[in-house]
């Protein structure tokens, strides 16, 4: 009897366990929401940065050189295979088109393209 007990008190345990570890955990369906979790960088033998970020529905393209620095920003719009990002600055459209490969992504604009890793940390 004391053994049916604890037997319901640690099924009750670790029910409540998996429904809070379930909640903690975002739901991946597809690559656009696996890009939208991390921030994405790079780092390219000229020197050149580049980074993209998300924020809820805004997103962040920034490169970024010795001399100058580019930074596309605003309302952004995802598929499973483009990025399009409103800038707020000049109210211009601007359409990438990726590919995600595991940890990093290829992000392409007008024929070039460039190469991001996961960032670790967000």
């Amino acid at each position: 009897m004391i053994m049916v007990m604890v037997m319901k008190k640690v099924m009750g345990l670790i029910a409540a366990v998996c429904l809070v570890l379930s909640g903690c955990t975002p739901t991946v369906n597809g690559p656009r929401d696996e890009i939208r979790l991390y921030d994405w960088v790079g780092e390219f033998d000229n020197g050149n940065t580049a980074q993209l970020c998300f924020y809820d529905s805004d997103a962040a393209f920034t490169v970024e050189n010795s001399d100058d620095s580019l930074d596309i920003v605003g309302l952004c719009s995802l598929t499973d295979d483009s990025i399009v990002i409103i800038d707020s600055s000049d109210d211009v459209s601007y359409e990438f088109d990726y590919e995600l490969h595991g940890d990093s992504v290829e992000l392409s604009y007008h024929g070039d393209t460039v190469t991001l890793e996961k960032k670790v940390e967000k």
